[in-house]
């Protein structure tokens, strides 16, 4: 088994440890807030903040750095301290900086980006206000997190987002007894959650001290390993800003051209759903692969490299596409049992549903994405995957105008599966450049050898779903025999836990008699 395929399924576990809670946690959420007004503030001031942390936490701060920092560790311990020390030290300053300004700006820009006047964007502008310094705190643990991965420790730097859902759950614990207005809970809840941010920062500061890597902090301007990082990250943040930037536009063109109070929150927990596939594989596997192929290309050993990226990838696709499949055949099961309760009615189950089935068909795409841009970064190479992005972010838009008065806010979620599948298509395309030796036939292979397992896999939820929901394949698309089988919640459960199961049982003994090489990777993890 290759060391990427291992190295990211003991990272999965800890990372689907933190989707499982943020599942928990997006429960209380939906419960508290429902897919009303505040729910709206809330998802448009946690947006702003939440979206720069996966562009850093997740992404171009972290897969930028790791390279460098590894680099520098070449020359001996001493320069790899420097090195984190010049990066975390001006990245400090300049996030400080830019969290004070926009604090200051919120209140203009909030009211124009929400379509509403600025006294009725109250709460959205002091939630956007308080929960901004969140990204101070991300991008530093990212930074520490980073420092570990490299010296090839990824469980810990996955306990980060573990801790944040917590302290979010144990929030929401706290405030439920205090009877606070909806409104007052945001506001309390925004507090909390700058909070948890910062323990992050303890929880990664004190492993990377203990284990003796702390940085030498130092405003060092001039250093190399400053400029390279910079010069590293300024195409490729580009290139992950228009990424959010699709976001970005689809919350201004739900609030301007789709009149229904619900569509931001619908979309945000749609999209929430499918990132715990997406979370667990492709986060996973990007963040292992990245310091896999570095390692290879110091060792003279690129060649290994085409074989390490098909195993990345057709791996992703064995996880992802049955993920993709049990979403969208039970979606409105599954979303009606995780959020129902509270403020959160059969209502709000359409509306997320409505985003849910478009998301579903990028689940293996997003996934995938993350792992062939960390390929790119693993070359120093940031600015294919912008230009990639740009030429999207143009499709993206015009399949939005002309979608959305067909589809309304489920438009918005077609379009991002649409574009994420092009934007895959196109990487890859690419990446054969820099890996010359890309075992295309085993690629071709290995997805042939997938296909029966995923239809087999497609019909025996679907029948599950039919005897036990009452609902056809074809009947998902109507809301109201959708609404009269989730009528009652005692018969959501065994729908979506009895699917699961006998779909996943028939999947992997079918995987296992096949003698199929994804399934034979998880099969020596228990050796």
């Amino acid at each position: 088994m290759s060391r990427t395929a291992r190295n990211s399924l003991k990272l999965s576990f800890f990372t689907m440890l933190s989707r499982v809670l943020g599942l928990v946690r997006d429960h209380f959420q939906a419960t508290f807030f429902g897919t009303g007004a505040v729910a709206a503030a809330w998802e448009i001031a946690y947006m702003l903040p939440n979206m720069l942390r996966n562009l850093l936490a997740e992404g171009v701060l972290s897969q930028a750095f790791i390279p460098i920092y590894g680099q520098a560790l070449k020359e001996g311990d001493e320069k790899g301290r420097e090195a984190a020390g010049a990066v975390i030290a001006v990245l400090a300053l300049f996030l400080t900086g830019l969290v004070a300004t926009a604090i200051l700006i919120f209140p203009f820009f909030i009211p124009l980006y929400v379509d509403q006047d600025p006294a009725q964007a109250g709460l959205e502008i002091y939630l956007s206000q308080v929960l901004f310094g969140f990204i101070l705190s991300a991008s530093l643990t990212a930074i520490l997190s980073g420092i570990a991965q490299t010296h090839q420790h990824f469980s810990f730097p996955a306990l980060s987002p573990i801790l944040l859902n917590l302290v979010f759950i144990a929030g929401f614990l706290i405030l439920r007894p205090l009877d606070l207005t909806q409104e007052g809970n945001a506001s309390a809840l925004a507090w909390i959650v700058l909070g948890g941010g910062f323990l992050q920062i303890v929880l990664q500061a004190g492993y990377v001290y203990f284990h003796g890597w702390w940085p030498r902090l130092k405003l060092a301007w001039k250093h190399p390993a400053l400029r390279k990082v910079l010069t590293l990250m300024a195409p490729a943040v580009l290139g992950a800003s228009l990424f959010h930037i699709n976001q970005l536009m689809d919350i201004v063109l739900a609030s301007y051209l789709i009149d229904d109070t619900g569509a931001i929150p619908g979309l945000r927990f749609a999209h929430r759903l499918i990132q715990l596939p997406t979370g667990i594989i492709g986060v996973a596997l990007s963040t292992a692969i990245l310091p896999t192929l570095v390692a290879a290309m110091k060792s003279d050993g690129s060649d290994d490299n085409g074989q390490e990226l098909v195993g990345a990838i057709s791996f992703s696709l064995f996880l992802t596409v049955p993920a993709g499949l049990g979403l969208y055949l039970l979606g409105p099961f599954i979303i009606h049992l995780l959020f129902s309760g509270g403020e959160w009615t059969v209502d709000s189950t359409l509306t997320t549903w409505h985003a849910l089935q478009f998301y579903c068909i990028g689940v293996p795409f997003y996934s995938m994405n993350r792992i062939l841009t960390s390929s790119f970064f693993a070359y120093q190479d940031t600015k294919t995957p912008v230009r990639i992005m740009a030429a999207t972010v143009a499709v993206n838009l015009s399949l939005n105008l002309i979608l959305i008065p067909f589809l309304a806010h489920g438009a918005l979620a077609l379009s991002t599966s649409t574009t994420s599948f092009l934007n895959c298509m196109a990487l890859l395309f690419f990446l054969r450049k820099k890996i010359h030796r890309i075992p295309w036939s085993d690629l071709a292979g290995r997805v042939q050898a997938l296909l029966p397992l995923w239809i087999a896999l497609a019909g025996v939820v679907a029948l599950s779903v039919f005897f036990l929901g009452g609902l056809d394949f074809w009947q998902l698309g109507d809301p109201e025999l959708i609404r009269s089988s989730l009528e009652s919640r005692s018969r959501v459960w065994p729908v979506v836990f009895g699917s699961i199961g006998l779909g996943g049982i028939i999947y992997l003994l079918s995987a296992l008699i096949m003698r199929n090489r994804e399934m034979g990777v998880i099969r020596s993890l228990f050796r």
